[in-house]
């Protein structure tokens, strides 16, 4: 892959090179002009008039491009075809060369096209990957951060670099209508590593920034106050919580995210009622100042991150909502925080109440494209047509949350789990009550013929992974479960994937529109 160090924009020429193209304009022979002009005088090589002819088109695309820059397109229009030798054209061509040759440096827009500010090479790649102006270029940047460039193909680091400088020089020259480029939070790529490191600071109303968990202090005038026992209870029951590392971290996540609310809104969490809750929910939806709570994706330590990325979806704020529960009710049955249980409305035990009161939650339940039974049925009978491992994988995934087990559940669960009983079957891991559920014929079907495309022909392993796939990415993870074997299986997130790409190509496959899918919806879906 080619790096594009000098990727930056024309500059205005000098005052040799507008008297180049203003004697091209005039009728001046190439070969004299380039001898006059472009040549050392203590060189004794001369120029063709190829070659001569070749310099002065490069400069003449340098000033098309400046009076681009400047908002000029009829002088660039009249330069773009530099042939004509009539007076009237030599003269408005002079006099168009006088006028530019006055202005000062262009200075970039918004509006302005990447090819006007970036070498051609650059451009190229810029414009494949959808980034055609100065705008989109700020956008991707200011969503994705610092490593913007990374979701750019054929785009690295020393590209990055020139580029990613080019945009913090117009942070001091930006003018009212260029309010697009990029925040103060981007840095170049040779920055990221010298990025100021967070301290821990006190949870309270007056935080500049807010801090991850591990950084958190109690407020410095409390002593032995809610906030620090909010804190170490906090810390306490996510000790508690499972080892892998997917759940734990989303259980941190939004601990973490309601610390920092309660911090900001003066409470504690034996405050957390009904009413807090739907505050609390209705601050998912749009977290408020933006500047203080939402960012893009950092490092935990630096001083750019942030508990957001954006305001939360419904299917996000239900999964939030559902930590924040199981928190207050966990602690409440320690005793830890009082009883907070009869405080807490029945409608609360589901989040997906609380956030039904949000408006696109509602406006999606009752969409006329919103999600059908049929639809997920007609997308189980797809899936069981298919001849593909992973597809197979999908069916047995998607019948099993079907039944009512949770992506997160199953991405732990061994072929151990499954007991027959009777006719039927149950998944029940010891020593977790919550995973316990029904398999019906359907699903048992589709799990026996997924064991077999793994290579289980009888009975699989205890311990082998109840969910597997076939091929493992070439990545440091993928050849950790490689060398696992049986035991290595789906993650949550691998099945949450799954699911997707198969949605994905069951809506190719029937060519038509369908509606939003999430694994969740399968067991939601109205009839």
């Amino acid at each position: 892959m080619s790096e594009d160090g000098g990727a930056s924009g024309a500059t205005k020429l000098t005052r040799t090179e507008f008297a180049v193209v203003r004697a091209y304009a005039q009728g001046m022979r190439p070969v004299d002009i380039a001898n006059r002009y472009l040549t050392d005088p203590d060189d004794d090589d001369v120029l063709t008039e190829h070659q001569a002819v070749t310099r002065i088109l490069g400069l003449r695309d340098r000033l098309v491009q400046f009076a681009l820059q400047h908002d000029r397109p009829e002088i660039a229009e009249m330069f773009e075809a530099l042939r004509g030798r009539s007076d009237v054209g030599m003269t408005r061509r002079v006099d168009a060369l006088s006028s530019l040759e006055a202005l000062g440096q262009g200075r970039p827009a918004s509006g302005h096209e990447v090819g006007l500010w970036f070498g051609p090479s650059l451009a190229r790649r810029l414009t494949s990957a959808g980034i055609h102006k100065i705008s989109d270029l700020a956008d991707l940047a200011n969503a994705r951060g610092s490593s913007w460039w990374r979701a750019v193909p054929r785009i690295g680091p020393k590209s990055a670099e020139v580029i990613t400088r080019w945009l913090i020089r117009q942070r001091a020259t930006h003018k009212d209508n260029n309010r697009a480029l990029i925040a103060p939070y981007i840095v170049a790529p040779s920055d990221v590593s010298r990025r100021p490191s967070l301290v821990p600071l006190a949870l309270g109303p007056g935080m500049t920034h807010p801090v991850p968990l591990e950084l958190m202090l109690p407020h410095r005038d409390s002593g032995p106050s809610a906030e620090r026992s909010d804190l170490e209870l906090v810390r306490q029951w996510l000790d508690a919580r499972p080892r892998s590392p997917h759940t734990r971290n989303s259980y941190r996540r939004e601990a973490e995210r309601l610390l920092l609310w309660l911090a900001q809104e003066r409470l504690q969490l034996r405050n957390m009622t009904t009413q807090a809750l739907q505050r609390y929910a209705a601050f998912l939806r749009a977290p408020e100042p933006a500047s203080f709570w939402c960012g893009p994706a950092s490092p935990r330590d630096r001083v750019h991150w942030r508990p957001f990325e954006g305001p939360l979806g419904a299917s996000s704020q239900v999964a939030a909502l559902r930590v924040v529960h199981a928190m207050l009710k966990a602690l409440s049955r320690a005793g830890q925080i009082g009883d907070v249980r009869g405080k807490l409305d029945a409608s609360v035990a589901r989040a997906d109440v609380v956030v039904s009161d949000a408006p696109e939650a509602s406006d999606a339940a009752n969409a006329p494209d919103a999600l059908k039974r049929n639809d997920i049925d007609e997308f189980f009978d797809w899936l069981r047509s298919q001849h593909d491992a992973k597809w197979q994988a999908a069916l047995a995934a998607g019948l099993l949350v079907r039944d009512g087990f949770r992506l997160s559940h199953l991405a732990s669960l061994t072929c151990g789990a499954l007991r027959m009983d009777g006719d039927g079957a149950r998944l029940d891991e010891d020593g977790t009550p919550s995973v316990a559920g029904v398999v019906a014929a359907d699903t048992l079907a589709a799990l026996r013929k997924h064991w077999v495309r793994r290579g289980f022909e009888g009975n699989p392993p205890a311990t082998a992974a109840l969910l597997g796939p076939l091929e493992f990415p070439r990545t440091r993870r993928g050849l950790a479960k490689r060398l696992a074997g049986p035991a290595a299986g789906y993650g949550a997130s691998g099945l949450d994937q799954l699911l997707r790409t198969a949605w994905k190509a069951f809506a190719t496959a029937k060519a038509r529109e369908l509606p939003a899918f999430t694994p969740r919806q399968i067991r939601t879906a109205t009839a």
